[in-house]
């Protein structure tokens, strides 16, 4: 999973189509809409071989019917979602942005592996290539640097769908008993509001809860030595989630716009560490 320099800042094209494939967003829209997109390649999932190290990664779980993510909820949410397969019922509440996350330890992180308030039910989500490819063309980039918080309010961005990038969490080791912050890796965010969010719950796949293994691995985290929190992880290695790099089926202009190739994106979001990045 090593990526190559050889390519950065050159005028080489990366081996990703200009066009967007026959079953991407831009082409298929209409047969999302009707429930009905055609298989996707697994092969065509994987970035290219030659991306410079510096860019991002979309890291998560998927196979050839799609990709996972994450989000924990109150268990009036999570019941009501595990028994219909999707979100709804007097609890949820469809005005406020919902952020789904492919990486499972950044989602133990946020949620304090299931035991903070509100967020005590964490649950796997299934979309299909598509869906994923239709939330991410829709989304607009932002950073997460503390300080231009006020400038991306200011400027008053109402798109649908946000994308950030924030410091990847380590799933096999720990920190302060929680997953150790990986600063040099970082993990995409999604963010949906409005018409958008209402698309991607009437586009889930399947639910299921892993407030278990999240508990487990809480547990292992907690162990006072680092020797036995990496052998208690290593035992459960079978019922961690395989994420793996994964390139959604986009143009390669929305690529550059989230960062997911070489560009003015990219470029603002490796500054981000060093507190000078810009909304993009």
């Amino acid at each position: 999973e090593k990526l190559t320099k050889q390519n950065k800042r050159t005028s080489q094209p990366l081996t990703v189509e200009e066009q967007p494939p026959p079953n991407s967003p831009a082409n298929m829209e209409t047969n999302i809409e009707e429930n009905t997109p055609p298989p996707a390649k697994a092969s065509s999932h994987l970035p290219p071989s030659n991306l410079p190290h510096e860019v991002p990664v979309f890291r998560g779980e998927w196979d050839e019917e799609g990709v996972y993510v994450y989000q924990a909820y109150n268990d009036a949410i999570a019941d009501w979602a595990l028994e219909h397969q999707t979100f709804g019922g007097p609890a949820w509440k469809p005005s406020r942005m919902t952020w789904i996350k492919p990486s499972f330890a950044w989602m133990l992180y946020r949620s304090g592996y299931g035991k903070k308030p509100g967020q005590e039910r964490v649950l796997k989500i299934k979309l299909s290539h598509e869906a994923i490819a239709h939330l991410l063309s829709h989304c607009k980039l932002v950073n997460t640097n503390k300080d231009l918080k006020q400038t991306i309010e200011s400027k008053g961005n109402n798109t649908t769908g946000r994308v950030q990038w924030d410091p990847e969490r380590d799933l096999f080791q720990s920190e302060k008993k929680e997953p150790r912050k990986m600063l040099r890796t970082r993990a995409i965010q999604i963010g949906l509001s409005g018409t958008l969010s209402e698309w991607y719950v009437g586009h889930i796949g399947s639910i299921e809860e892993v407030t278990d293994l999240a508990h487990t691995v809480r547990a292992a985290h907690a162990l006072k030595k680092a020797d036995r929190t990496a052998v208690v992880m290593e035992s459960i290695r079978s019922d961690l989630p395989n994420e793996r790099p994964y390139l959604p089926l986009l143009s390669h202009e929305q690529l550059q716009n989230l960062a997911l190739l070489p560009g003015l994106a990219c470029d603002s979001v490796v500054r981000l560490g060093r507190g000078h990045a810009t909304v993009v």
